[in-house]
């Protein structure tokens, strides 16, 4: 519980401040006296979205922190201690706010806050026995504890909805559907990555949620969910591309069920999807252009937002081959090698690739997360034996 509690107060901490543009501004007075004086000068319907914003994003402290402080202390004091906490993040967030030109400071927000962390506190209470006992189930403790598949899983999450804020406009609502209406196009490209990814996710959840489920959670409900959620993030749009991608992927998905070869397949795609994506615009230019092997160089000059998304791309894309490779067989050091080196050969083309950046960040990148993918099987394995060793000891203990 404590590790779902801390996941939503950094994603609370993260959209409340996004997009982190904070400056230095004089104030009259101390910024405590500033929120305090801070309410509400009118009443609109904005106003009352706002309302049910602030109430809903801070249900989750209300119920994970209660049932994490549950686990050692008594109800009062776990009550106590989850509403001062939401207390001081939100008076905290607000305080901040002050030096952010996109930002208000507002009391009467600090307010929601905590009356959402009271509601979620009383539906934690009321319903933890049921939380208790799905959190303890097997395929919910999957997706908790950390493995490659459910790492790789989360970053393609994190990528499909960056930079994970909302904006609940309907206005640019109706403009994104005007451009998803107005842009008829597919563009084979974006199609065939799109249908590698929906493929290579498919691929990950089965490993982690079992066949039965995946082939129940996949096509209609996983399908929707993401696009429409992606309706609602700020600057992301969905395409034609995008949807025929993910379309044909789950139609594939069930023609290549039970068949044993569909990992070594899958696998082949996303290093298919690599040398694809890492020649573009295949045309050869005889004017070099230079090689940077100062590494990450390119996410460090590019915008953050920019930057962040394509390392998150890259991050899946690049993970998600290792991992491929070695549910197809391979060992996990040649996986590793492998898809260096041949990061590593598709840098150096690049030097001769017009508005291409040759760098030693790719093949780096994917070492890293060869190494990290190692670690975590290591540490999934240890809690698989732990957890057997536990069984086994209670079998033998039973009368």
């Amino acid at each position: 519980m404590y590790r779902i509690l801390i996941i939503v107060i950094v994603l609370i901490v993260y959209g409340s401040l996004y997009p982190w543009d904070f400056h230095s501004t004089q104030l009259a007075a101390s910024p405590l006296w500033v929120l305090i004086h801070s309410w509400p000068d009118h009443i609109d319907r904005f106003l009352f979205r706002d309302i049910a914003v602030n109430v809903v994003i801070y249900i989750p402290v209300g119920v994970f922190g209660l049932l994490a402080l549950r686990q050692k202390f008594h109800t009062p004091f776990a009550v106590t201690v989850t509403v001062l906490l939401a207390l001081a993040l939100s008076s905290s967030i607000e305080t901040a706010q002050l030096f952010d030109d996109a930002r208000e400071c507002n009391a009467f927000d600090v307010l929601c806050n905590v009356s959402g962390t009271v509601l979620g506190v009383a539906l934690g209470y009321v319903h933890q026995q049921w939380l208790k006992r799905f959190f303890a189930r097997t395929e919910s403790a999957k997706v908790l504890y950390p493995s490659g598949a459910v790492l790789l899983f989360y970053t393609w999450l994190a990528y499909q909805g960056f930079p994970l804020f909302t904006v609940l406009s309907r206005t640019r609502l109706d403009d994104k559907f005007r451009y998803l209406f107005v842009a008829v196009s597919i563009s084979p490209l974006e199609t065939f990555s799109y249908f590698v990814e929906w493929l290579v996710v498919a691929q990950l959840l089965e490993n982690v949620l079992g066949a039965n489920r995946t082939r129940r959670l996949l096509p209609p409900p996983l399908l929707l969910l993401v696009l429409a959620a992606k309706l609602l993030v700020a600057g992301r749009i969905v395409t034609w591309s995008e949807l025929a991608g993910a379309v044909l992927a789950c139609i594939c998905w069930y023609f290549l069920s039970g068949d044993r070869r569909r990992t070594a397949v899958v696998g082949g795609l996303i290093v298919s999807l690599l040398i694809v994506r890492g020649l573009v615009p295949y045309h050869w230019s005889r004017i070099a252009n230079p090689f940077s092997w100062v590494p990450f160089g390119g996410f460090l000059r590019a915008e953050w937002d920019f930057g962040l998304l394509t390392l998150l791309q890259k991050c899946f894309w690049y993970g998600s081959a290792v991992w491929l490779l070695r549910a197809a067989g391979w060992r996990l050091i040649h996986a590793a090698v492998a898809v260096a080196v041949l990061l590593g050969a598709i840098e150096v083309i690049q030097i001769h690739l017009p508005g291409r950046v040759a760098e030693i960040t790719d093949p780096l990148l994917a070492l890293i997360l060869a190494m990290t993918l190692g670690l975590l099987d290591r540490f999934e394995s240890e809690r698989s034996n732990l957890s057997s060793t536990k069984v086994r000891t209670c079998d033998v203990e039973l009368p």
